[in-house]
């Protein structure tokens, strides 16, 4: 009886933790929900950990900590995937988390330590675990159109990446979600990346994500970012 209640006091004050995260992240106070993640453990914690610190890494943090940042981030990324193979969010923090970090270097470095790779078969394996994982499919529609900025002709060539997988995921992630601001931006800034004649329809979606109604911190944080896009191409 009495480890029948410990355990149940456990489980809810590790609830109560995690809602402190969630409430944390909500209000745009990414780096202390991460801390809090962290104390909590275990693969849900040490996904919003990762999330939680790539998203401070990425947005908010000067251009000097954001390496260390989004090593920590695959640190628990990769320590959530372990305590639980099967979850889909923690496979999809791994590549998140290498995908920020690979930003902070060169193209070359990128490149040749195989972050490509890593980070498409942390996707891949996110969408195989479940298939209704809108952000996976952005994060690939994004990961193509990015490959394909930077290699080129090359990019089907060396990683299989191509502007029309790059429109597919994009598209499924916009049917599991079409009400997501993150999903109109991103949408808008890869068809960007893949044509200089995608600016009318990159424009239609950036008016869409800063349109939509948003509940916290990161939305707002993506409107601002899909704003200021707009204002540089209604300038151009």
């Amino acid at each position: 009886m009495v480890f029948c209640l410990l355990l149940t006091m456990g489980t809810v004050a590790r609830g109560n933790d995690i809602e402190m995260v969630v409430e944390l992240m909500t209000n745009g106070n990414f780096y202390e929900a991460a801390e809090v993640a962290i104390t909590v453990g275990g693969t849900e914690g040490f996904t919003l950990a990762a999330r939680a610190l790539a998203i401070h890494g990425y947005e908010i943090a000067p251009e000097s900590d954001k390496q260390e940042l989004f090593l920590r981030a695959i640190n628990y990324a990769e320590k959530a995937v372990e305590l639980d193979p099967s979850s889909s969010a923690a496979s999809l923090e791994i590549s998140h988390a290498m995908g920020r970090y690979a930003q902070t270097i060169s193209v070359a470095k990128a490149f040749s330590g195989g972050f490509a790779e890593k980070t498409k078969a942390a996707m891949d394996k996110a969408i195989q675990l479940d298939p209704t994982n809108f952000s996976a499919y952005l994060s690939v529609g994004s990961w193509h159109a990015e490959i394909v900025a930077a290699a080129g002709f090359m990019a089907k060539l060396l990683y299989g990446a191509t502007e029309e997988r790059s429109l597919s995921a994009y598209q499924r992630a916009r049917e599991l979600n079409p009400n997501s601001s993150l999903v109109h931006f991103e949408y808008a800034v890869g068809l960007m990346r893949l044509d200089s004649e995608n600016l009318d329809l990159a424009t239609e979606h950036l008016e869409k994500a800063i349109g939509l109604p948003i509940t916290d911190a990161y939305g707002k944080i993506i409107q601002e970012k899909a704003r200021k896009k707009l204002a540089q191409l209604l300038e151009e």
